[in-house]
């Protein structure tokens, strides 16, 4: 039986093997770099790729090659690495160890957009210096502190100056953060509205507010919250703003005046770190469990002079908090600019301009032809740090453009350790005779010896009367700032603008409160014409002091 052809495996692969090998020398298959620098492939003749200079014989041959380009991408420059304050609750988080994420993320109670603080931060990461001013009361003051260096503001500072220092190579020696604690014990946005400039300088680059429970939970003193943010805005740094909202457990109700704040927060996108938000839940629960338990309360708020637990003020403890929760907001911020300015030119970057992303409506609607389009708004104008036109307390409409208000003031609190120095503070002094009285019923400079660090221009007899030059801008408001007491032997005073001493307004520095010593601020002419005027406090015989005080003290004019 004859064998079958090709049957030896051997002998079959060999002849298969010669046939490819043969193909592949009549395909010519070449791999060659074109005068691109591209990677190319040619299958075929490489008749018209050869040096050959005959381009008659190449005219008169047609091609039959077929080329595919392959383009090799450069290799990218290496990526910037991420600063050190680009560590959110990561293994070198040291903050987030501390109080884990959840409680990090409570005390965010509004972020926004940073705009303004990732400027800020990025002159400071440039090398410039910036400066911080501090609006607050008798927390920020340090009440109860025994170390100014315990104070959250300071030990903010030192973070944000240390932060920057560690993650600009540079620049490190070049980072300078100065802090200006404007701070008074005592006091509430009715005074700080237009007296802040009296406290810190108008070139500051971040201004952080800490009034959340100096104030009631009162319409009148949201309003005066939004004047302030509203002329902090106005100075020439166009600074940012962040609300700290620290803690009080011992008034009528746990809500307080911050939680008004938080809507005219939200309303000019300036951000609030919350303090409550982080440690009320867990007081109110170890209180549950156990009502006799104060473990929390005693180790975060402050305690008095004889040892007591101070409800009013937190402690060191606290303080230490306040400054952890900002610095792990402002560290993520930071870290936020960052990569903003690594992806610039890489997305789109109009989404903050008027107009600048697509307002046409859902694509189902174009499709169903419910809407054709949404007209843009003012194409080009950017809002990223747009100020409202409007007050959030007035009713919408499209016309009504409130100026920048110039706040005018003049406080015997500059007295307490600044204004000797101060370029920014004015004292509060009277004018002189003929428009204040003169001699020994005049009003004078005056400080109990037992609080030497308080002063206030204080009368004594009916008739004294002190007058007062102030400067009205954009409300037309002009107001007075006096103390009120049960117990002090204080009377009454009245006051008036220019010669209009008939629609004047009485103050009553009695009141029935006989533990309560607080100021009181009182407005004397709404809508006065912008521009100089004189106003004038007389005190009065008629006094409500039940034995018949009269004495009465000012500690603030101001105007708005």
């Amino acid at each position: 039986m004859g064998r079958t052809p090709f049957s030896n495996p051997v002998q079959y692969f060999l002849i298969v093997g010669v046939g490819l090998f043969s193909l592949i020398l009549y395909l010519t298959f070449f791999i060659f770099l074109d005068v691109e620098g591209k990677l190319s492939l040619s299958l075929g003749s490489p008749s018209t790729y050869c040096g050959s200079t005959n381009t008659h014989d190449m005219k008169q041959r047609t091609p039959t090659t077929s080329t595919m380009t392959v383009t090799v991408t450069p290799t990218p420059k290496p990526v910037e690495p991420e600063p050190a304050y680009c560590n959110y609750c990561s293994p070198t988080d040291e903050v987030c160890k501390r109080y884990g994420s959840f409680n990090l993320a409570r005390s965010r109670a509004y972020e926004g957009s940073n705009a303004r603080l990732k400027r800020v931060l990025r002159k400071l990461r440039s090398g410039q210096k910036i400066k911080i001013g501090i609006v607050g009361g008798s927390v920020s003051k340090g009440h109860g502190l025994k170390d100014r260096r315990d104070n959250w503001s300071y030990l903010y500072a030192e973070h944000v100056r240390d932060m920057f220092a560690e993650s600009t190579s540079s620049n490190a020696t070049n980072i300078e953060v100065e802090l200006i604690n404007g701070s008074v014990s005592g006091t509430i946005t009715q005074y700080m509205e237009t007296c802040f400039r009296e406290h810190i300088p108008e070139d500051v680059d971040l201004v952080i507010i800490e009034l959340a429970i100096n104030d009631q939970r009162l319409e009148y003193l949201a309003q005066g919250y939004e004047h302030l943010i509203r002329s902090i805005f106005a100075l020439p740094q166009k600074p940012a703003v962040i609300n700290v909202q620290v803690m009080a457990l011992m008034f009528p109700t746990i809500t307080m005046g911050g939680d008004l704040h938080t809507a005219v927060a939200e309303y000019y996108d300036t951000s609030i770190i919350s303090i409550r938000n982080v440690l009320l839940p867990h007081i109110l629960r170890s209180t549950q469990l156990k009502p006799s338990d104060n473990s929390l309360e005693d180790y975060w708020f402050g305690h008095d002079i004889v040892g007591g637990l101070d409800l009013r003020h937190v402690g060191k403890n606290g303080h230490r908090m306040i400054a952890d929760l900002l610095q792990s907001f402002t560290s993520r911020v930071a870290c936020e600019g960052w990569h903003e300015d690594q992806l610039i030119g890489t997305y789109s970057e109009d989404s903050n301009v008027a107009g600048g992303w697509d307002w046409d409506p859902y694509e189902s609607d174009r499709t169903a032809g419910l809407i054709s389009s949404v007209p843009n708004p003012n194409e080009g104008d950017d809002v990223s740090e747009y100020v409202p036109r409007q007050l959030l307390f007035q009713k919408y409409d499209h016309t009504t453009s409130v100026p920048p208000a110039v706040p005018f003031c003049r406080t015997t609190n500059t007295l307490v350790g600044m204004a000797a120095f101060s370029t920014y503070a004015h004292q509060l002094q009277p004018m002189p005779a003929p428009f204040s009285s003169e001699g020994p019923d005049t009003f004078v400079l005056w400080s109990h010896q037992s609080n030497p660090g308080k002063v206030w221009l204080t009368g004594r007899k009916p008739g004294a009367r002190a007058a007062f030059k102030v400067q009205t801008s954009a409300l037309g408001r002009v107001r007075v700032t006096y103390l009120r007491s049960g117990s002090w032997g204080l009377g009454s005073a009245w006051c008036w603008i220019d010669d209009d001493r008939q629609n004047g307004q009485r103050l009553d520095g009695y009141w029935k409160y006989k533990n309560a010593h607080v100021t009181n601020t009182h407005v004397i002419v709404q809508k006065a014409t912008p521009g100089e005027h004189i106003l004038y406090c007389e005190i009065l015989e008629d006094t409500k002091e039940p034995g018949g005080a009269t004495e009465f003290r000012i500690s603030a004019v101001d105007a708005l």
